[in-house]
This record gives structure tokens, sequence and C-alpha cells, in this order.
């Protein structure tokens, strides 16, 4: 599979490119115009890079719901686990271009995932027609109530003051917060020892019973503990402050990180996508998650609806690719 990627990537563009340069054929612009204009006239196959059941696909689903009233189609999700999500990815990315086949994505598979491959099936950043990000939900610094401290400078200071003395918990080997917890060190000079588990339910109560002392977490898995009053937090890993947490400072606007660090969701498509057709997905998933019952669906889920334009999504894309690569190789991380 991955030898054949390339190729198809390349055979893509190389006929979008020469459509373009004729200014005839299925590419041109009143081709784009006529095929948006038709769409869509049958089922839309959403894949889903992880199995039924999951958080992706609960978001998923109900994404796909509301684009089936939206576009007038039923829009069909089509799980195909594995790998991290990197084998659904992939999948998507053969798919023929034509808004019959759409890929929902996560900062997981599309970024993270194939950075820690020594033979990658795709460049998450490249590879792929970005259409809009959906959702982000908030990362949140957390220590166990047996750190005295409040804020970022504290928790420096007292981690400084024990060098190699503090754990630092993640979900497993290259996971998010795995990442998250190599960049805080990268970035402050804190020696954390880096404490895996499996999955950020198990990484969560050990912060709380304070086997690790650091952990990053999204808010509605943090909120238990916090009510308990067995963690504290002390910073977010967005780029603005939110409302699910008035008050919180970012480590962003205290210079710790250079962006934001969310986790996210959005749509993708395979490469040479039509303009068009990208255009007229992105303003039916924006009308749909501008709507109250989508806002109320993200924030009971610890997010907030972050929908933009295709250029935008790229961006963030590129952006994470580079931060998260730096991060990997800095840190000699791979894939177990």
């Amino acid at each position: 599979m991955t030898s054949r990627l390339p190729t198809t990537r390349r055979a893509v563009l190389t006929h979008l490119a020469a459509a373009l340069v004729a200014g005839t054929g299925a590419f041109t612009a009143p081709a784009f115009a006529q095929a948006a204009g038709d769409y869509p006239n049958r089922p839309i196959r959403l894949i889903v890079p992880f199995a039924p059941g999951g958080g992706t696909d609960v978001n998923a689903r109900m994404v796909a719901e509301r684009l089936r009233t939206e576009l007038g189609q039923p829009v069909v999700v089509d799980n195909r686990p594995g790998a991290t999500g990197t084998i659904g990815t992939a999948a998507a990315l053969t798919a023929p271009a034509d808004g019959y086949t759409l890929l929902f994505t996560t900062s997981t598979n599309q970024i993270i995932a194939p950075l820690l491959m020594d033979k990658p099936p795709y460049d998450g950043a490249k590879d792929f027609t970005p259409i809009t990000q959906i959702i982000r939900y908030l990362g949140v610094l957390l220590v166990s109530s047996s750190v005295p401290a409040t804020n970022m400078q504290e928790l420096i200071a007292y981690a400084k003051s024990r060098p190699g003395k503090l754990n630092y918990g993640s979900a497993g080997i290259g996971s998010t917060n795995h990442l998250l917890g190599e960049m805080l060190k990268n970035k402050t000079g804190m020696e954390l020892v880096h404490v895996p588990y499996k999955g950020s339910a198990a990484a969560s109560q050990a912060l709380a019973a304070d086997e690790i002392q650091v952990f990053f977490d999204t808010v509605p898995g943090a909120q238990n503990w916090l009510k308990l009053g067995r963690v504290k937090v002390i910073a977010l890993a967005s780029e603005k402050r939110s409302d699910l947490m008035p008050g919180v400072p970012t480590l962003v606007e205290q210079g710790i990180f250079d962006g934001p660090a969310d986790y996210w969701m959005g749509l993708m498509a395979p490469p040479g996508m039509p303009p068009a057709l990208v255009a007229k997905i992105q303003a039916a998933t924006a009308k749909m998650m501008a709507t109250p019952e989508m806002a109320q669906f993200a924030a009971k889920g610890g997010g907030e609806v972050a929908v933009g334009s295709p250029a935008q999504f790229q961006s963030l894309l590129a952006g994470e690719q580079r931060r998260w690569g730096d991060v990997i190789r800095r840190n000699n991380i791979r894939a177990e």
C-alpha cells in the first residue's frame, strides 16, 4: 500500500494541472460549477478511521446526520479502524475526489500517527484536500493536589527545585498528552519523568492518586477529579481562554507554547477535490455547526465549534506537523 500512494497522488495532481492549463475537460471551471450544482445526487460515504462507539465515532455520526439534512442525501459512516487511524485515513487517500467519499479526521491520525512511523503511508498536511476543522477539544494542564502550585511560575519553580522527582503521565507512547508533556519539558526546562498508561482514564486516575504529579487531559476528563478536589488546573493548551474554564490562562499567552495544542476533529477529502465541491461541503458544515444544538453538543463533550475555511484548516495542519515533528525528532519518539 505504501508504495502505491505517492503514484496515485501524483497522477491525480498531474491530471488536474493538465486540465487547468488546457482550459477544457473534467476539471475546468464550468465543470467545477456543474459538479457542485448537481452535488450530491447519491449517498455520501464518511470514512471514520476509528472503531464504532468511541468518542470520534460519536462525533462523526452526529455530524453525518446533520450533513444529511443540509445536503439532502444520506451520509453513511464507514468505520475503518486500525494502526492509530492510519488504515482508514490511507483508504480515503485513494478514493475518487468527487465529493462522495469524505474523511472524518483528527489530530491523531492525520498528523501525529504518520510522524511516529518510519515509513508513513501519507503526509497528513499535504496529501489530502482540507475542507474544514469542525470541533476542538481543550487540553488542560493538571497537577495532583499534592503539588503546591496554582500557576505556571510556581509549577516551574517547584519542579526545578526537585529535578527528576516529579512524574508526568500519558495515555501511552506517542499519544497527544505524551507529546504535550515532552514539549512542556523542552519549553520550560523542567525535568519530569514520563510514565505511560493504557489510556487517558488510567492516567487521570493515577494523577488523582498522586502516582503522577503532572498530566495533560481534556476538559471532560478532568471535571470529575476537579470537583472532588483531587487535582488542580494550571493552564489551557489552547490559544485563547475558554468559557468552559473561565479565568484559566493559556500556555500560549504565557509565552510557553508558540501555538495552540488542542485535540481537534475535521473534514478532509481525497486529493484533487474540485474547489466548488469543497466550498459547497464547507458551507453546509458551517451552517449545521452554527446551530445552538451543535454548540451544546460540542460543549457537553468539553469542546468548542471551530469551523473555518479550507485555507485556515491547511494552515493548522502545516503548523501542527512542524510542531509535533520537532517534538518527536528532538525526543526520539517512535511508535510502539
